[in-house]
């Protein structure tokens, strides 16, 4: 079923609105044109005949930029001095000059001169030099008679010599500058420019109807129709114009009988009337396009994009109606949520990545100097049987060579091990009779966890449950559960605050923290690095014991892609 559709209710009014037209404009046309044609015909060729004359001059400008280059340039007339007495190239040094003559040709080229041009410099042994790659073995005989034709005490001046053959079986229209050596009071060089007949043939010859021709100053053909001459001749019914070529002693005639009129006005009544089909074909061809761009829903969704990729994210389309446009902008409205969306993701990714790489860069100092220091202190206390000493300093070396590869990861029971070094630490540096007792499940001693997960967490207990306390212990426990392993850290120390607990764990649940603290950074820290490794259903939740103290439960999903190291399952 057909349906009239807001695009084509556009494209029918393009198309009547232009058809309409169209037909008055050929009907009125058709009524004109027997009585202005032969007007608008003259006109045109007129506008050929500027056309033809300006190519001409521009020609004739070619030349005369050309000539006065070589003439005013100061190095190329001191260059053409010392090659004027030149027969042939004998040493090297005329051929350096003979290099500097060609050097000066492609100079000159740089500018797009006309293809039809050729430039030739004869000294006064009539040695050529030719502005291109022809032969020049044929030209000398026409070089010569060409020379006869030159008025040597004419200096600074272009003569217009005429046509001539150039000894390569062509004919080319010469022109002729003499360059004079005001010092030595003679001529040094001259500069023989050649225009091909074939330029003048090609050019005159587009005209698709009546005669012209082009005449040097005395009135001798230089191309074009040879029925034609340079003197006016009576009108009867002709339309003759004439153009003088400026710079230049040619003048270009044109000629048309009314015959050649009239047979041009039917000619051009019938491609009037194919240029009008050929119109309405492409009138309709741009109505489809233009109906297509200007109806106003399609700049509404440009806005709607362009405000979106300006920042405003929160910018929609308002849809109304059922159509195709409609339809994108519902569309459009969905993807736009989608993207504001992934953006929001994005951010919240990158900032997450921001924070794990400043702790990631925080984590990587690597003392290899302290390590050797200590190891070197740790050798003199056991020369001096401080066991007690040495073993500390045992412990601190342990952790720091931990820091150095905290992103590589290590077994629970290794991890285990370095809290008891972490302990021995802190037991001498807190001055507290603190207890370490671990209880692992044999069966996961040897799961893989991250470097360093469990030390934060003793940390947070010594540093904020044993306060005074007098018998202060840690227990670190490990067993399997369905769909994975548990992890408990216990103290017996004072516990937390029942709203704080509450507010910890929810902070825990959705790694926010928006206070910022040292320890819940920690923590969280804990629970981004668990969730990256064994997944989002890794979870870390504190609570307090009756007996006083508080337990750290870290439940660790165990999938395919969780393994253990030998002697493990999966």
């Amino acid at each position: 079923m057909f349906k009239l559709t807001y695009y084509r209710r556009i494209q029918l009014s393009f198309l009547v609105l232009i058809f309409i037209p169209l037909i008055v404009v050929s009907t009125v046309s058709y009524l004109l044109i027997r009585s202005s044609m032969v007007e608008k015909l003259q006109l045109s060729n007129e506008n050929f005949l500027n056309v033809m004359t300006e190519e001409m001059n521009k020609t004739v400008d070619d030349v005369t930029f050309a000539s006065h280059f070589i003439v005013n340039d100061a190095n190329v007339r001191a260059n053409l001095k010392s090659f004027a007495d030149t027969e042939r190239i004998n040493n090297y040094n005329d051929y350096l000059l003979f290099t500097q003559i060609q050097d000066l040709f492609n100079l000159i080229n740089t500018k797009p001169l006309n293809n039809n041009i050729r430039m030739y410099l004869v000294n006064r042994q009539h040695f050529v030099s030719s502005s291109g790659t022809e032969d020049l073995t044929g030209m000398k005989a026409s070089v010569t008679q060409l020379m006869k034709r030159v008025d040597l005490n004419e200096p600074e001046k272009l003569q217009w010599l005429g046509m001539a053959d150039n000894g390569l079986g062509k004919r080319s229209y010469y022109i002729a500058r003499v360059i004079y050596d005001s010092r030595e009071k003679q001529y040094v060089s001259v500069l023989l420019v050649s225009i091909a007949e074939s330029y003048f043939n090609k050019l005159l010859s587009s005209v698709e109807f009546g005669k012209v021709a082009l005449f040097d100053s005395s009135g001798e053909l230089i191309s074009g129709n040879p029925e034609l001459s340079l003197a006016k001749t009576e009108p009867n019914g002709n339309v003759r114009s004439s153009r003088n070529i400026s710079k230049s002693s040619w003048t270009l005639v044109y000629e048309a009988s009314e015959r050649e009129w009239s047979g041009q006005i039917s000619r051009t009544f019938y491609t009037g009337l194919i240029v009008v089909i050929l119109l309405f074909l492409v009138f309709s061809m741009t109505s489809v396009w233009v109906a297509k761009r200007l109806h106003s829903p399609v700049h509404k969704l440009q806005r709607v994009v362009r405000q979106f990729g300006l920042g405003n994210l929160d910018v929609r389309l308002e849809v109304k109606g059922k159509d195709e446009i409609a339809e994108l902008g519902y569309t459009l409205n969905i993807m736009l949520d989608q993207l504001q969306q992934l953006i929001h993701d994005i951010e919240q990714e990158q900032e997450q990545k921001r924070v794990m790489e400043l702790e990631a860069l925080f984590m990587q100092i690597r003392p290899h100097f302290l390590i050797n220091t200590l190891n070197s202190i740790k050798c003199s206390l056991i020369l001096q049987q401080d066991k007690l000493h040495s073993g500390i300093i045992d412990s601190l070396i342990s952790l720091l060579r931990a820091y150095l590869k905290v992103n590589e990861p290590t077994t629970l029971e290794e991890e285990c091990k370095l809290l008891a070094h972490y302990v021995d630490i802190m037991k001498i540096r807190s001055e507290i009779p603190l207890k370490l007792e671990i209880d692992l499940e044999p069966m996961t001693k040897e799961l893989i966890v991250p470097k360093l997960i469990l030390q934060p967490l003793v940390e947070n207990a010594i540093v904020h449950g044993f306060v005074d306390h007098p018998s202060p212990t840690i227990r670190v426990s490990s067993r399997y559960t369905e769909g994975g392993i548990m992890i408990e850290i216990e103290d017996n120390g004072s516990g937390i605050e029942e709203e704080t607990l509450g507010r910890l764990n929810r902070r825990l649940m959705f790694n926010d923290d928006e206070e910022g603290t040292y320890q819940r950074v920690g923590l969280i820290n804990v629970v981004q690095r668990l969730r990256l490794t064994f997944g989002e259903e890794a979870t870390m939740t504190i609570s307090n014991l009756q007996q006083k103290g508080t337990l750290v439960a870290l439940y660790l999903p165990l999938g395919m892609h969780h393994v253990f190291l030998s002697g493990g399952n999966e």
